[in-house]
């Protein structure tokens, strides 16, 4: 069973794990080994963690293992959502962006942002998500490409 909380100290070795993992592992599909290793890196770092703290960040917790965790911040951008590889394709996802989308309607958040990767474009345009562009990132030296996209919640 599905259980959603707010985040909490002491979350942020699992969900650094777990961002690298879902990085490294289902990342694969899309991106190059340098591309991944630049990428699942930023988990290693301080902007990681204090990251977390921001904003709304939920954590799903499943069977007792952290399976997902999603992040609002401000509360019109969805910052971090990533699943646990074991938990992928099990409603996690979806779960937390329902979750996150009531939260920022609740505040009054009338169109909802985010930069998707290759692989997370496809989430969020099931979640109703239209893509505004394209874009580079640079990290450690390595471009990743990603996609700007914007979502009307009202």
């Amino acid at each position: 069973m599905l259980r959603l909380r707010d985040y909490r100290r002491g979350d942020e070795a699992p969900l650094a794990a777990l961002y690298r993992e879902a990085v490294l592992r289902i990342g694969s599909a899309a991106y190059d080994p340098p591309q991944l290793q630049a990428w699942a890196a930023w988990a290693g770092g301080d902007n990681f963690r204090n990251q977390l703290r921001l904003g709304v960040t939920l954590v799903a917790i499943c069977d007792e293992r952290v399976a997902a965790f999603g992040q609002l911040h401000p509360a019109d951008h969805v910052a971090l959502l990533f699943t646990a590889p074991e938990f992928a394709r099990r409603g996690c996802a979806t779960r937390l962006y329902a979750a996150l989308e009531a939260r920022a309607s609740a505040v009054g958040t009338l169109r909802l942002h985010t930069e998707a990767s290759r692989i997370s474009r496809h989430f969020f345009l099931k979640m109703g998500f239209f893509v505004v562009e394209a874009e580079s990132v640079e990290r450690s030296g390595v471009h990743i490409e990603r996609f700007r996209m914007e979502k009307q919640i009202v």
